[in-house]
């Protein structure tokens, strides 16, 4: 592959994602290694301010809908004006015109689309041709469960590559805790943090940490339960908080932070409860890269990053009195959680790392530029 190639990366994401972070994350891996690239996303949103921020050339991308024909339509005017030689689709919207403006320029880029959810692919007529298309050359799944949906979908397993999603290693480190985030949410004396990062949603799993929580606060009162994502500080999270019995002295709802590093190394443990749509969750990778025990739902991929009783606990998803045990079975084990942090640490620097993840897709990108 020559020094002067180009990518450009499509997201329709306008708030901050765990996909758009990784997007931003891959542009900036693959940056290092002298790839020039484009980031088109939707103007003033989370990635497109943090992109600026970085110095990337960003364009202005943002479909209506699956199939935006106008916006295809200018997108296929860019791959041919920009000579671009790799088109990466990081989300929905964006892989449906990712493949419009393939059809529509004279320039036929590689096409690569990045999998990050585990919901099921729909099966009509426009599913199948938007997921089985010659237009595209190649996905990326972030874990092996992702491959294997794609792979049961009907997809070329050649068509198929595994990498996964990459933790900031320089960021996400142990250090102390934050002195700043402990004065901001004013820990009772002794009290431990549990939390949960994640935008709040029906599938994050909100509700099944409060209901674990309901359960563990009839045990012991020294435990706090931080909560930080888009909306965890919205008046429909207090009002499921409140509909549970979970009193507002004992959580801490963050919103949409800047400083998940600095709050992840508060917490004593943290949780993913996802119930459904997660991948490989990113809280939970950077939660273990900084040494902090981690208890996840056994969903998709979360099984390969967390090794039950290794570098973390796994439990039956939605099962919050099982949640609750593990949480109350952990919490006080210091023999348990320096086993989970040495593993935790040692496992995502050898497997997660955004160096490797960078890696592995520029590899990629080399690969199907030759064939």
């Amino acid at each position: 592959m020559n020094n002067k190639i180009k990518v450009m990366h499509i997201s329709e994401s306008f708030g901050w994602s765990g996909g758009a972070a990784q997007a931003l994350a891959l542009a900036i891996e693959l940056r290092k290694k002298n790839i020039e690239n484009i980031i088109a996303c939707p103007e003033n949103g989370d990635l497109w301010k943090k992109a600026k921020a970085e110095n990337f050339e960003i364009i202005h991308f943002r479909p209506k809908r699956d199939y935006d024909i106008s916006q295809a339509l200018k997108l296929a005017k860019l791959l041919d004006e920009k000579n671009i030689q790799v088109l990466h689709a990081h989300h929905p919207k964006a892989h449906a015109m990712g493949l419009i403006a393939k059809l529509f320029a004279k320039s036929k880029p590689v096409f690569i689309v990045t999998r990050r959810v585990s919901h099921p692919i729909r099966t009509h007529f426009f599913a199948r041709l938007k997921y089985i298309n010659k237009f595209i050359n190649g996905y990326v799944a972030v874990a092996d469960s992702i491959k294997k949906i794609l792979l049961d979908y009907g997809i070329d397993k050649n068509k198929i590559v595994t990498v996964y999603s990459g933790v900031d290693t320089a960021i996400f480190t142990p250090r102390e805790p934050s002195a700043k985030i402990l004065e901001e949410l004013k820990m009772p004396p002794g009290a431990k943090a549990v939390g949960l990062i994640g935008n709040f949603s029906e599938h994050k799993g909100q509700k099944i940490l409060l209901k674990a929580a309901a359960l563990i606060l009839k045990k012991r009162q020294d435990v706090i339960f931080v909560f930080a994502g888009r909306t965890t500080d919205s008046p429909e999270m207090r009002a499921l908080a409140a509909s549970i019995g979970v009193s507002e002295d004992k959580m801490r709802l963050l919103g949409l932070r800047n400083d998940v590093s600095d709050i992840i190394s508060t917490l004593a443990i943290s949780v993913n409860c996802a119930i459904k749509g997660e991948a490989l969750s990113g809280s939970i990778r950077e939660s273990m890269a900084m040494g902090i025990g981690v208890i996840a739902g056994d969903i998709s991929g979360n099984k390969e990053i967390v090794i039950n009783g290794k570098t973390g606990v796994l439990y039956k998803p939605g099962d919050w009195q099982a949640l609750a045990d593990n949480i109350l079975s952990v919490l006080d084990n210091k023999q348990k959680t320096d086993e989970f942090r040495a593993s935790g640490i040692e496992f995502v620097h050898n497997n997660f790392s955004a160096e490797i993840m960078g890696d592995k897709i520029y590899e990629y990108y080399n690969y199907l530029l030759k064939i």
